[in-house]
Order: structure tokens, then sequence, then C-alpha cells
């Protein structure tokens, strides 16, 4: 099986790279807004599915921020930038951050195929949800305040809840990488400075501002339990060095700079001779605390290659890597612009091999696009572990369309 999707993946990109039909220049459209098969929280179950969601408010804010901020002098630039850094931090906590943390919780408990009782929202968790997205709506009245995650965990093994009560910072993680890929591969803008910087410190934040209860002190006692020597500090330092020493951060603040000087709006990746600054991610595993590092090479505007590293430094020794591609085909059609190829493959190197991977194609228009995405989910890599919307099922296919904001 392995050795099939290895053989479709190098035919994939043989055959991409003999049309030798590559884009002139990078014109895909750098905000979306999404729909797709993912956001049915209960049946499909997938982080990879409904993370499109925060990623398109994101999109939609970054769009009407281009549209409406004032950028013809510095006064109007200072007060739409300092106006955008409250909204952000309020729609981030409320419709974002938060509840992609909690279905984090969620999706890791019901990936053993158990079902949530409910999520619990508000000052003192009266309110309660039953879905994701009754969740994100009822915090429309909550407003940015605390909420949390019901079930019977008490069925679960040690490792399995250390799994499960690490799920939400690991989604809070994961929604700032997604936002570094999109950064990467069509563009950024001001505002995805704050996103970025928000979802990717709180991990942080909870670990900081935690005495003798909730995920961190049960994550650390957890971890005890399981025999590994790790500390509230290791995991501060790292989410510390992972936020400090990634270069999407320094490509927001540089680009944000620029837009104080002279108004522009669209923010680029910093490249050096084709070679992206690397990104780091801080993970909590069963094994223990691991840094993904992520480095991306461009060819030209429409060819780009990827390889990220994760290595369990702290705990059970484990490296994962991840080689990708990806391609913009330009067509030559009055309603189709570009066709997008990215495959990934996924191999995971402990006491034996294990081996995973995602194929993403995209179809986009000048205002819509349609995407499929098959991942063979692996649930002994760490990105399994994390993502892997049911034990007995690693085989996930997304899809859905989208609509371009230009």
């Amino acid at each position: 099986m392995c050795i099939i999707k290895s053989k479709f993946l190098l035919i994939t990109f043989l055959l991409s790279i003999s049309l030798s039909i590559f884009a002139d220049e990078n014109s895909e459209a750098t905000n979306r807004f999404t729909l797709t098969n993912g956001y049915w929280d209960t049946k499909y179950n997938s982080n990879e599915g409904i993370v499109y969601f925060p990623l398109s408010v994101i999109d939609t804010y970054s769009w009407g921020f281009r549209k409406l901020s004032l950028d013809s002098n510095i006064f109007g630039r200072s007060f739409s930038f300092i106006l955008s850094l409250y909204l952000v931090n309020y729609i981030n906590t409320t419709y974002l951050n938060t509840p992609f943390h909690e279905f984090g919780h969620a999706t890791r408990f019901q990936s053993y195929g158990y079902n949530i009782t409910r999520y619990n929202v508000g000052e003192d968790n009266s309110v309660t949800a039953n879905s994701y997205f009754e969740m994100v709506f009822k915090r429309a009245k909550t407003g940015p305040v605390g909420a949390s995650t019901s079930g019977n965990f008490s069925i679960l093994s040690t490792s399995q809840d250390l799994i499960v009560t690490a799920g939400g910072m690991n989604n809070e993680t994961l929604l700032s990488e997604r936002l570094s890929d999109r950064i990467y591969e069509r563009g950024g803008s001001v505002p995805d400075l704050f996103y970025h910087y928000y979802n990717k410190k709180g991990p942080y934040d909870y670990f900081n501002i935690s005495s003798s209860s909730g995920d961190p002190t049960i994550i650390l006692n957890t971890y005890k339990t399981l025999g590994l020597n790790i500390s509230k500090q290791n995991i501060m330092d790292s989410y510390t060095f992972s936020l400090l020493a990634s270069g999407t951060f320094y490509s927001l603040l540089w680009g944000n700079i620029k837009y104080f000087y002279n108004g522009e709006q669209n923010i680029k990746p910093i490249d050096i001779f084709g070679f992206s600054l690397p990104d780091f991610y801080t993970y909590l595993n069963s094994r223990g605390l691991s840094i993904e590092t992520i480095l991306h090479y461009r060819v030209n505007e429409a060819l780009s290659f990827g390889l990220s590293y994760e290595k369990v430094y702290n705990g059970t020794p484990y490296d994962e890597f991840g080689p990708q591609f990806r391609l913009a085909l330009k067509l030559n059609s009055n309603y189709l612009k570009f066709l997008i190829i990215k495959p990934q493959l996924l191999i995971g190197a402990g006491d034996n091999v294990d081996w995973g991977g995602s194929l993403l194609t995209e179809l986009e228009g000048t205002y819509f696009g349609t995407f499929a995405k098959y991942t063979y989910y692996n649930s002994n890599t760490l990105y399994g572990e994390r993502n892997n919307p049911f034990i007995n099922t690693p085989n996930e296919l997304l899809a859905g369309f989208f609509v371009n904001l230009r």
C-alpha cells in the first residue's frame, strides 16, 4: 500500500513537471471563505476539517481590513492598527481560539469511539452546547470567557487521557500552523500578525496562569504517571522558543513595519535564496514534548518544496519527517485559473517505521474554487495521534468549495 502511494505521488509530480504550464506570477487570491463537509463535527470529527472555519473568519477579517483601513497617512494607519489589535483579541478569543481549543478535547475523546456529552461556556459554565458550531454561536452572547468540555473521561487509559487533555492546546498550535501555511502559499496581511501571535502564544499563557487545576496540571501529573520527567518550565520554554524563533512571526512583524511606513498591505514570507526562514511548533504527545520544524524552498511562484521534521526531544524518542511539494498550474480557461496539487508523505521512526500522508487538490477560479483532500492517518505517528478522526478508520476525505475574497 505504501509503495503504491509513493509511486502515485512520484507519477503525479513527474506528470505535473512535464506539463510545464507554470503560473507566471502568484496571482492566487490571498483570502478565502471555505465550506466543507468537515464542518459536520460529530460525523467527521476532523481537526483538519473544522480548522477551515477559524481560518475563514481570519481571512474574512483580513479582507475587511484591506477594504476599510485608513491607509493614506501614518495617523490613519496607526488608528486602524490599534483598533484591529483590540478587535482581533475579542474575535479570536470568542469565536476562534477557545472553541477550537475545546474541540481539540472533544475530537480526541470521540476518536476513541465515545461521544462527547456537551460543551460548557460562560463565566460559570452554565450555558451548554452539543456541537462545535452551537458552542461558537452561543459564545456570541457569553463573550470571551471560559469554556470546558464534559465527558466520561474516566473510561480512558492514562496515555489516552494525556492525548485528550493536550488536544486543546495542540489545536491552538495547529491553527497557528495552518495560518502560517496560508501565509507562505498565498500571502499574508496586517491583522495576521495578531492572529498568529495570539494562537501560538495561547498554550504558554494557559501554563503561565494555571496553578493547581486545569489542563496544564492534568498534563504535568499525567506525564509524571507515565514516567516522563517533563516540567512546567520545560513546556513554557518550548512554547517561547517556538514563537520567537519562527520565521512567520518575523515576516509578519516586518510586513507590519512596512505597512506603517508606506501602507503596503500584502505581506510575503522572508526568503533567503529561495529558502524560507524556518518555523517551529511545540506539541504535547503521549510520548512526550516535541518540536516540529518546517522549512520551505521556493523554486518559482508556482512550485515550492517543503520539509517538516518533528522530534520528541523530552520523553520517549521519536522522529517524524514530512516531505511535500506544492504546484500551482496556470489554466487557460475563462472560469478556472489554477490547478493546485499538494501531496505530503509522513514517515515516523521510533521502534518501527510508521507511514501516513495526504493529497490535496484545488481548482481555483477568479471568485470561486473547489478542493478535495485525502488523508491516510496513522495513529502511531505524532500527527496521527493528535488528528486521526477515528482510531479504527484511518482514511479521511474532505471536500468543499471556497469563495475568493478580493
